[in-house]
């Protein structure tokens, strides 16, 4: 089975939705004051900034290690696993280790030889 870098659809638009939105309260300031207004301030801009550089780290983060993990396993084009690690984040890792092991033949457990009973 051949797996693909990029989350299912409801990630993807709960990611691209949710990150957009914070992104864009962080820089305009038209939109935090609606919103500010409607919910009383009760999350400080400087929280909703430090969410999005947080959020911007770790996708980063991720798409490094995503990218050297594919090319070490040999998987076909490494820089798309990276950048769909960049945009959609820790569900691409998973879908690495999926990868990983059918690349290498499906289990990653150990095999046991069986131990031959005393006569």
């Amino acid at each position: 089975m051949d797996v693909r870098p990029t989350p299912n659809i409801l990630w993807r638009l709960f990611v691209l939705i949710g990150v957009g939105l914070l992104s864009w309260l962080s820089v305009d300031d038209r939109a935090w004051s609606r919103v500010s207004e409607a919910t009383g301030d009760a999350v400080p801009r400087r929280a909703v900034r430090g969410a999005v550089v947080v959020t911007a780290v770790l996708h980063l983060l991720e798409a490094l290690v995503v990218g050297r993990r594919a090319r070490r396993a040999g998987l076909d084009r490494p820089g798309r696993w990276a950048r769909s690690a960049l945009v959609y984040g820790f569900p691409v890792v998973r879908r690495l280790s999926q990868a990983r092991r059918d690349a290498a033949g499906g289990s990653t457990l150990a095999t046991v030889e069986p131990v031959a009973a005393a006569a």
